[in-house]
């Protein structure tokens, strides 16, 4: 095998473990597996995260929610964006739960839910991302139009912060404030209700607004919203965390290169010393160097672009290219071809096609 992902359940399972013990007596502890698990797997990732702790999934389209019951999954399965309106009937008979941001969605909940039965749904409130959820001042009436609705029935309020760590931390207290007094109104119409706003980064920076359920992604997957954690001497908020994932390229050809020579396409880099090029089989359609344009979520350390052999780190030479990556591994003993190389390639951009290892 010339190129592969080991994912470590193990991790993912004491991941949870780590993040539950961090919240408050009754707060609930929501697994967010979209995308595929954030590309760890999404059914594997659910089962491990059950099993440590976590009270509900939550995805983000109706067909992730169908894949995971059509495993075996009986769990609470939220998903986390909206829908048409044409799709109520489905949400109630895969048993997802639907969030919504119209009345005419809860409508249809209503009209297909059977006489004696209930169908419970989150309603989402727009904090300023304006992707979706209802505007906060349309909520008081929107609320009280939802209560006319009897068999349709919502469970939870959530909300999603426009907050990047450590930059707004000012707004978004005030928008966790707005959005606890309108969750509060809710809860007059609907006592059980449950709130959550706190995502990754909100539980690490405002663990205060835990409020009833937390919606954890990145931090199940062992990755801090934030590099500024990493740089304090305290360490990161909620300690104990590893990562579960690595993937693998083996060196397909060596090379030496001499001081002056060039490679790569249209002769784009020009050696400055003499040096020893190793190639590896993966490149950006395997989602190498796919990543954030601005770092918010830590991948990798020192230099932008590198691959790990032998314990030693090998930086790219030139731009990755389709389906192949030169690495400098000069001054790094004992590389041979056949080697493995750890390579930081994006979970989430990582290709469907590469084989995972589940250990």
């Amino acid at each position: 095998m010339l190129k592969w992902i080991e994912i470590e359940l193990q991790v993912i399972r004491a991941n949870t473990r780590v993040v539950k013990r961090s919240l408050k007596p009754g707060v609930r502890l929501m697994a967010v597996v979209k995308a595929g698990g954030y590309g760890h797997g999404g059914f594997e990732t659910a089962k491990a995260a059950l099993s440590s702790g976590a009270g509900g999934l939550g995805v983000l389209t109706l067909e992730e929610g169908i894949a995971l019951r059509a495993k075996g999954v009986n769990a609470d399965i939220a998903a986390l964006a909206p829908a048409p309106a044409g799709y109520a009937e489905d949400f109630i008979r895969h048993r997802v739960i639907p969030t919504v941001d119209s009345l005419d969605f809860i409508k249809a909940l209503d009209t297909h839910t059977p006489a004696s039965g209930r169908t419970p749904y989150y309603i989402d409130l727009d904090s300023g991302l304006k992707r979706w959820g209802v505007a906060p001042k349309d909520f008081p009436a929107f609320i009280k139009a939802a209560f006319k609705f009897k068999k349709a029935r919502p469970t939870a309020l959530s909300t999603h912060i426009a907050y990047a760590p450590q930059k707004n931390m000012i707004e978004a207290e005030e928008k966790l404030s707005s959005f606890k007094a309108l969750g509060d109104l809710a809860k007059s119409f609907y006592p059980d209700l449950r709130l959550h706003a706190a995502n990754s980064a909100i539980l690490c920076d405002f663990p205060h607004w835990q409020l009833d359920m937390v919606r954890i992604g990145n931090l199940l997957y062992g990755l801090y919203p934030s590099n500024i954690y990493l740089k304090k001497t305290k360490g990161p908020p909620i300690k104990g965390l590893r990562r579960p994932w690595k993937f693998y390229a083996r060196v397909i050809s060596i090379k030496s290169v001499r001081k002056g020579e060039s490679l790569g396409y249209a002769s784009e880099y020009v050696a400055s010393r003499a040096m020893k090029i190793a190639t590896i089989p993966a490149g950006f359609s395997d989602g190498l160097t796919l990543e954030p344009a601005e770092k918010a979520i830590k991948l990798s350390a020192g230099q932008a672009y590198w691959g790990l052999i032998n314990g030693r780190t090998a930086p790219f030479v030139g731009k990755a290219a389709i389906a192949h990556t030169l690495l400098d591994i000069t001054g790094i003993p004992g590389v041979r071809i056949g080697a493995p190389v750890i390579l930081p390639i994006r979970r989430t951009a990582a290709s469907a096609r590469i084989p995972r290892i589940y250990k």
